[in-house]
């Protein structure tokens, strides 16, 4: 059972009340690592409110030691401002050594998003404290592996921090979990919303937490706890509504079911509502590391427009490779969504126990353990090695400071240890992979990026972007539940869409804009923009295999034509390595040999005061548009290639639209804004 939190607090307490008693201040003059000097102007940080401070950090870019010295040297400073400070934390800010959140902010109090430390600009950000963790490096690995891997998780940079004239320690320097471009890079959330307006990003957890937007997960919660509490973080309280916080509810419940039931159907199981490949990822972090926290406390949740739900990015990992302040729970011989402890909620286990999903999680896992891979007993060392080598000075001042011993070197000598032990365990009881290891994956090629657009007239740039798929292969391909995974863009292929041989489909940021300029029907519309200076494009199966992959850039050796001056980016040759910018070509020519099939597509969607429906077919096309509870309400028939229907007389909410074509027929879900 997890510990009471008062009881938790008070041992705590106790604890550090034997080891840092008479605590005094320690002359510092200079690091190798930044220093960040922080004065309240004679204010005390609290646990509640936030207070304005002035922060100075100090960091010579060229690697060369940071001196205390430097304050007054602009030169030397990587920032010289305001901020608003205050404890953070649950039970780690109960030690003397307590963690920060930090707010930069200008003069007249607005948010100064800013770059600190060579980290990409923001405003909210964290000092951590290392509680109870004697080696200093569980969370700055856990997080830079989880990155090693491809997934966003905080970037950290290790720093020596002085407030109001006191030496506190060591620390690490990270991103807050928030919202934004450079963190969870989802959609934000409209300023002005419709009544039932849903279409936008989420981000909720698992944790502590009780506030208006909270909810329980009690119909399918582990044997050993009465229930799991979810918060939605974003949009905050106070910026989101009703059907808001009821559509993430519902969008929750309904996968948990679907897993609880173990429906794996691609089409309506639960692998058509989750990003299998994250999942499985921020499964493989925890229990590599058997983090005691990973299910149930600090855990985060993500869902971007028309994206599917994402687990992650990772946070708090200091109770990790066999370090825990409670009881042996950190083990290595166990999984932690069935500890009989802090087991989180039971959709986890349920995941497991589906051959389906266990057999790419082991797939995936012994891709990460290869050599030179990032959970490489060798890599993983490797990584420790430098971390431990990074703050090996700043150590012994950290443990002087608070009158604690050095246990930091054997600490990680006894981590090294325990994750030999596990990955042999993980190696013994994760199960084969012989099933799904040579999977058949579709040889569908992205092979045009049109990430900058020239503007046309008042049409934006990023109204016209679009990004080329094609069926590079003599078959037929179902495209049901591919998908664009990472963060930035969100695509998923409808249920029951097809490529023919050899042919290709373009999906656009506006779909109305793409006919008008291109004068070509696109095959979908994604939801977010390309990046005009360099993105990832993942494209995945349902089951996380990936399919094809893609990294852009405006910078050379990638054609600098197709950065805004009326040019796309092309791949050569269709059967060249796509990975390469020397396959690509700056291209303005837009075949007419994209997408054409026996089928009907309607856009925009979401749509507003009439929609589209593009038909292909030689057979005459019916429609029927139907309410949430079933109910015709619309119908008609489509005369031409592109028929437009009036929707102005809808109510906002969400629809069904039922195409008819002899003997064909295809349902989607449309939402009126």
């Amino acid at each position: 059972m997890i510990l009471d939190l008062r009881l938790c607090k008070n041992i705590i307490i106790l604890i550090v009340a034997l080891v840092t008693t008479n605590v005094n201040a320690q002359d510092f003059t200079d690091s190798n690592l930044p220093i960040i000097v922080i004065n309240t102007c004679g204010d005390t940080i609290n646990n509640e409110n936030h207070v304005r401070s002035k922060m100075k950090i100090i960091f010579h870019e060229d690697g060369s030691r940071n001196y205390m010295a430097d304050t007054s040297d602009l030169r030397n400073l990587n920032y010289d401002g305001d901020i608003e400070i205050k404890i953070r934390g649950n039970t780690s800010q109960y030690i003397p050594k307590k963690p920060y959140a930090i707010h930069t902010i200008h003069a007249a109090d607005e948010n100064n998003n800013v770059s600190l430390l060579g980290l990409p600009p923001e405003n909210d950000w964290i000092l951590i404290n290392f509680a109870f963790d004697p080696s200093y490096i569980r969370d700055f690995i856990s997080y830079g592996l989880s990155e090693k891997m491809g997934n966003y998780a905080p970037r950290c940079r290790f720093c020596e921090v002085v407030i109001d004239g006191d030496y506190m320690g060591l620390y690490i320097f990270t991103e807050k979990q928030k919202a934004g471009k450079y963190r969870i890079n989802i959609e934000k959330q409209p300023e002005q919303l419709q009544v039932h307006d849903t279409l936008h990003g989420y981000i909720f957890r698992a944790d502590r937490d009780i506030d208006t937007t909270s909810w329980f997960d009690y119909p399918y919660h582990t044997n050993y706890c009465d229930s799991i509490m979810y918060s939605i973080i974003y949009p905050k309280v106070g910026h989101i509504r009703q059907p808001e916080i009821e559509y993430i509810k519902d969008y929750y419940n309904e996968f948990t079911e679907k897993i609880h039931a173990q429906n794996e159907a691609i089409d309506v199981g639960f692998p058509s509502m989750i990003d299998i490949q994250s999942f499985i990822d921020f499964m493989l972090v925890g229990e590599f590391s058997s983090n005691v926290d990973i299910y149930q406390l600090s855990t985060f949740f993500h869902k971007d427009t028309k994206g599917k739900l994402r687990a992650g990015p990772v946070w708090d990992f200091n109770l990790t490779f066999g370090n825990d302040i409670q009881t042996n729970r950190s083990r290595y011989n166990v999984w932690q969504f069935y500890n009989y402890t802090n087991e989180g909620a039971m959709f986890w286990k349920d995941l497991f126990d589906n051959p389906t999903y266990r057999c790419h999680m082991s797939k995936r896992w012994h891709e990460l353990i290869a050599e030179g891979q990032p959970l490489n007993y060798e890599s993983v060392c490797n990584f420790i090695d430098e971390a431990k080598s990074t703050i090996a000075e700043a150590v012994p001042r950290d443990c002087a400071r608070w009158q604690t011993t050095n246990h930091q070197t054997s600490n990680i000598d006894s981590m090294k240890n325990w994750i030999q032990q596990r990955i042999e365990w993980m190696n013994n009881n994760i199960g084969q992979c012989e099933q799904c290891q040579d999977e058949y994956v579709p040889n569908l090629v992205i092979s045009r990026i049109n990430y900058n657009p020239k503007p046309q007239g008042f049409v934006s740039s990023e109204r016209l972007e679009f990004i080329e798929i094609t069926n590079n292969s003599e078959e037929r391909i179902n495209l049901t539940g591919i998908y664009f995974g990472g963060m930035g863009l969100s695509y998923v292929f409808p249920i029951n869409s097809f490529l023919l041989p050899n042919q290709k489909a373009i999906i656009c940021s506006d779909s109305i804009q793409f006919v008008t300029h291109y004068a070509q029907i696109p095959f979908g519309q994604y939801a977010r923009h390309l990046s005009n200076q360099s993105q990832k494009l993942v494209l995945y199966d349902v089951w996380g295999n990936l399919i094809d992959e893609v990294t852009y850039s405006c910078n050379r050796p990638w054609p600098e034509e197709a950065n805004g001056r009326g040019y796309f980016l092309e791949l050569n040759d269709i059967n060249s390595d796509n990975s390469l910018a020397e396959n690509w070509k700056a291209s303005q020519i837009l075949s007419a040999e994209i997408f054409k099939q026996s089928a009907t597509m309607v856009y925009p969607n979401p749509f507003s005061e009439q929609i589209h429906i593009s038909q292909y077919s030689e057979t005459p096309t019916s429609y029927s548009i139907y309410d949430i509870a079933g109910k015709e309400i619309k119908q008609g028939k489509c005369d031409d290639v592109i028929s437009v229907v009036n929707t102005s007389d809808l109510k906002t909410g969400i629809y069904f639209i039922r195409l008819i074509s002899g003997k064909n027929s295809y349902s989607e879900k449309i939402v009126k804004e």
